[in-house]
């Protein structure tokens, strides 16, 4: 499948099954809303940071694939896998 990530490029990661959607939108589900109170969710950047490496495993991307990237474009990179998988991608 393809990846459209804007202002960066576009790249052909591994379709997943349903199954492996689920456990990757559990996890985002547990970064964004562990420890909320009072509607204010605290994210846990090391659960966070876990998510977006499953998100690469389960992709495909390798290494050379984005090192020649910042870290803050591949985390970009990352996040649209994520929420292509999960179906959080608004469609136009």
């Amino acid at each position: 499948m393809k990846i459209e990530v804007k202002d960066v490029g576009e790249f052909e990661v591994k379709d997943i099954s349903y199954s492996q959607a689920r456990e990757l939108h559990r996890m985002n589900a547990k970064v964004f809303w562990n420890g909320a109170v009072d509607d204010k969710a605290e994210v846990n950047p090391d659960e966070y940071y876990d998510l977006l490496e499953k998100t690469r495993e389960m992709s495909g991307l390798k290494d050379k694939d984005l090192k020649k990237y910042t870290m803050v474009q591949v985390d970009v990179i990352l996040q649209q896998v994520l929420m292509e998988y999960t179906g959080l991608n608004p469609k136009d």
